[in-house]
């Protein structure tokens, strides 16, 4: 009987242990992936292949989104800078655009007419890509 509980008392310890370490890896993965200032991203011109290959290196806070605490809604901020002007497209899981917001500087929107589901948003700056992310409507 104490050898049973021996084992399951193991047992225990060793499934808390890999649930903490996959923890400490993905706190680990997403902190890299936050604090990495560079991206690529492959762009296709004429369907004929990679083009170009763009460096995303500041731009990433062009724009700042943040959930709304007491309703269902996206608040979307462009940062004050020397952008002229912002595409700011939100796209559905299937590809679809949604919407599409034209913003200047220190302009800020709310998002709160989209159904319950994740979408994606990409910012353009004159054509040039400046960054992506996810929104979710819960």
């Amino acid at each position: 009987m104490k050898r049973r509980q021996a084992t399951a008392s193991l047992l225990r310890t060793i499934i808390v242990l890999i649930i903490v370490s996959i923890c400490v890896a993905q706190t680990k993965l997403s902190a890299t992936s936050k604090t990495n200032k560079t991206a690529t991203a492959n762009f296709f011109e004429d369907g004929k292949g990679p083009a170009k290959k763009e460096t995303i290196s500041n731009s990433q806070n062009v724009v700042k989104v943040y959930p709304d605490a007491f309703r269902r809604a996206m608040h979307v901020v462009a940062r004050p800078g020397k952008e002229k002007q912002l595409d700011f497209l939100v796209f559905d899981i299937n590809g679809n655009m949604v919407l599409n917001y034209k913003m200047k500087a220190g302009e800020r929107k709310t998002i709160s007419e989209l159904p319950k589901g994740s979408y994606l948003y990409h910012v353009f700056c004159e054509d040039e890509y400046l960054s992506t992310g996810k929104l979710e409507f819960k």
